[in-house]
């Protein structure tokens, strides 16, 4: 398994490790009258976004440049 393919699933089942945590404790913090930060950086349309980029570079690898290495798929 080339290493795009193997990033695939594991940024998909980290990004919904992510979201599932920062909810958690927004949950938490409802509950004890707290407000948390708003952090922007990795939000669910960002792990969408790794996730799709991991997605077309391993169409590009598979279909333009291991052709032309000769490996087998």
């Amino acid at each position: 398994m080339c290493m795009f393919c193997a990033a695939i699933p594991m940024s998909a089942s980290l990004g919904a490790a992510l979201v599932g945590k920062r909810k958690e404790r927004q949950r938490t913090a409802q509950a004890h009258g707290e407000t948390l930060p708003v952090n922007y950086i990795l939000t669910g349309k960002g792990i969408v976004a790794i996730t799709g980029s991991l997605l077309v570079c391993s169409a590009v690898y598979h279909l333009v440049i291991m052709p032309h290495t000769g490996a087998v798929i």
